[in-house]
């Protein structure tokens, strides 16, 4: 009885270091949005758990910096939680994250003057359709895909928000597979997460600017104001 109990003992011990070992510390770096920028994020969590700002400075000065302890499948538990602030109807959002060995990977890569990118991987998420016309369109010299047929319609109206992971949940086994096929997933402990790409309900789409068709390139986009973005907007009510 003695030495079952303290198999058992020695057993649960050994369970509960192996966890406390497997947790680490990661950061969520969030990028800073421009003014005239369609989506807000209000909210970053971790599971259940809710991230705050851990009043860290980044110096490429982004929007806020959050240190927690995880374990080493960190990744598959973020989320963001975002808001429409553009005064029109979202119908695509694509979230995605760049994930590196260090939060301070800028300083890192300028003060050893590594000439190749310190990025270790990306994970990204998405939701809604493109509109028909951004499915094959080009932007920035790279040629779009089909949208996946298992993802269903969205809609995101103007003051409304939703929580997005940053991961599709049916990819993560694959996007860790890849990360693992570079370096140890143990070894990602920073994640720089944005809003990467919204498509609007109008056609125009948001991607660091705002964009709309060129009328006599229908393969192509055009760059446009946020004041005449505004304008179309006004003019289509």
């Amino acid at each position: 009885m003695c030495t079952r109990l303290t198999s058992f003992l020695g057993a649960a011990l050994t369970f509960v270091c192996a966890t406390a070992l497997a947790q680490g510390s990661r950061t969520l770096l969030i990028d800073r949005p421009n003014a005239n920028d369609p989506i807000r994020i209000t909210k970053a969590t971790e599971g259940k758990e809710e991230l705050k700002s851990n009043g860290s400075h980044h110096p490429n000065q982004r929007l806020w910096e959050s240190t927690f302890n995880a374990g080493d499948d960190w990744l598959k538990d973020l989320s963001l939680t975002i808001r429409n602030v553009s005064g029109r109807k979202i119908v695509y959002a694509e979230a995605l994250c760049n994930l590196y060995e260090t939060s301070n990977w800028e300083a890192e890569f300028k003060k050893h003057s590594v000439p190749d990118n310190p990025l270790t991987g990306q994970i990204s998420n998405a939701v809604g359709w493109r509109p028909e016309h951004a499915l094959y369109s080009t932007i920035r010299g790279r040629k779009g895909q089909p949208d996946s047929t298992r993802r269903p319609p969205f809609e995101l109206p103007p003051g409304q928000e939703f929580t997005i992971p940053l991961e599709d949940p049916q990819n993560y086994a694959n996007a860790r597979s890849l990360i693992e096929a570079k370096e140890p997933l143990s070894s990602v402990t920073a994640c720089a997460g944005e809003v990467s790409t919204v498509f609007f309900e109008d056609g125009t789409m948001w991607q660091d600017h705002h964009y709309r068709r060129a009328a006599e390139e229908p393969g192509k986009w055009k760059t446009i104001t946020f004041e005449d973005w505004s304008a179309m907007a006004k003019a289509h009510d």
